[in-house]
Parts: C-alpha cells; sequence; structure tokens
C-alpha cells in the first residue's frame, strides 16, 4: 500500500467503504431501523453532519445514542439556534448538571468563537457530545473537528441547515433528514456518507417525544421546585436575528 494512503489511514482520513471490519466499535442510535443502515450504530468518536431543518426531530434522534455517557460526562451545546427546553432534555435521560451550554457573541468573531469552542470541548475529554450548529463548513474546519473528536473520544454533532450545504466534508457520518409528511413523529433519513458501508437512500425513523413540550417554567401537578429551578437556570434564551 502507498505509505501516504496508509497513514491518512491511521488518521481516519480516508476509508475503505467496503471494509466494514475495520470499524467494529459502534454506538446503538436507539433506533433498530437506523442501527441496522449505520452497521451498529454511530460511531464510538468522530463528527456527524447532520443537514436538517431546525427542529424537524433532529435532537430526538440523536440524544438516546449518549444517554448512558451523559451520566458521567459533559453535554456542550455550542450556539444553539433555538430555546433549549431543560424539561425535553430530562425527558431524554439527560442529567441537567452535566449539561453545559455555550453562548456565542453575533459579531465577526462568532465562527471562530464557535469552532474553536467546540473543539476545545471534544478534545478535552471531559464531553460524552457536543452539539454545534453552523453553516458553510469548510473542508480544514471538519478536519480539525474530526481529530478533537477522536482525540477526546466524543461525538460532534454538526447540524446544518442552509441552502448550499457541503457534501465532501472529512466526517465520520453524514446524514440528511426530511420531513416525513404522512407521521409527525417521524423523519426521513438518507446516509449520505459513512465510514461503514456505503451511502443509503432515505428510509423513515419513528422519533416520538418522550417528554410534554411547554415552557421550563410550567408549574405541573405534582412538579420538583427543583427542577422547575433547574429548567429555568438550564434554559437557553433566544437569541437577536
Amino acid at each position: 500500500m502507498n505509505p501516504l494512503l496508509h497513514d491518512l489511514q491511521k488518521k481516519q482520513l480516508v476509508w475503505r467503504a467496503a471494509s466494514i471490519e475495520q470499524h467494529k466499535e459502534r454506538v446503538s442510535t436507539g433506533y433498530q431501523t437506523l442501527d441496522k443502515a449505520l452497521n451498529g450504530g454511530f460511531p464510538k468518536s468522530g463528527l456527524v453532519h447532520i443537514k436538517s431543518l431546525v427542529g424537524l426531530g433532529e435532537m430526538r434522534l440523536v440524544l438516546p445514542a449518549i444517554k448512558a455517557q451523559a451520566q458521567k460526562q459533559f453535554c456542550a451545546f455550542v450556539a444553539a439556534p433555538f430555546l433549549l427546553n431543560a424539561e425535553f432534555l430530562i425527558g431524554e435521560g439527560l442529567t441537567l448538571d452535566k449539561v453545559m451550554i455555550i453562548d456565542i457573541t453575533h459579531d465577526k468573531h462568532s465562527t471562530e468563537q464557535k469552532l474553536w469552542s467546540a473543539e476545545q470541548c471534544a478534545k478535552s475529554g471531559a464531553c460524552a457530545a457536543i452539539f454545534i450548529w453552523h453553516e458553510k463548513l469548510q473542508v480544514a474546519q471538519a478536519k480539525k473537528l474530526e481529530l478533537a473528536a477522536i482525540k477526546g473520544q466524543c461525538l460532534i454533532f454538526l447540524f446544518e441547515a442552509g441552502k448550499h450545504q457541503q457534501t465532501n466534508l472529512p466526517v465520520s457520518l453524514a446524514m440528511s433528514l426530511s420531513r416525513d409528511n404522512r407521521d409527525q413523529q417521524a423523519v426521513n433519513i438518507k446516509v449520505d456518507k459513512q465510514k461503514v458501508g456505503w451511502p443509503l437512500p432515505s428510509f423513515s425513523v419513528k422519533v416520538p417525544y418522550k417528554a410534554r413540550m411547554g415552557s421550563p417554567m410550567h408549574k405541573r401537578r405534582g412538579g420538583s421546585r427543583h427542577t422547575l429551578q433547574a429548567a429555568n437556570i438550564y434554559a437557553l434564551h433566544s437569541k437577536p436575528s
């Protein structure tokens, strides 16, 4: 084998799609259909690129995979474009004192701040997963995030909703999500790129809500004051457009 190609394979920058045995360690997504499509689940570490409209069900799709690890390590949300509902996170099995929210100042340096924050969280080894929202990611930027995730043995979920979405990024997994008009609790998934196996045509996965999606400060009968206080602390406020 060419020495350069061998070196790139060791760094997980290129791979042979037909050689499934070279990537045995997988993390179950919590959805049997998706696990089958991904030959066992998400990669144990690396950058997962998800092209999806915001609020389509993308968080319900990925959170079950990191539920167990999130009890011991942090989950970092970087520049989330929506209100982060604590009740929803609790319903998905996350522990609020392990949730870290990183807000970014909207100025000319916001892109660098966002990517730098995600990279540092990944390399620290303290995070089970990092969730970041960004458009028009460059190849060099994706490569840095991929290597940082592998070094810290965590997953970075990068969500992109822009019209001009990248398809050739050096990532561990790339998927496109679209709305399933037949079922409001289901999403259509197309596997665009994966290290284990080949791209796949679209299929549907049901991702039901596990918590009542109301205001995190909505007082319910029998609700814990501690839970409501925690929800208030960890709610992410809307950002100016």
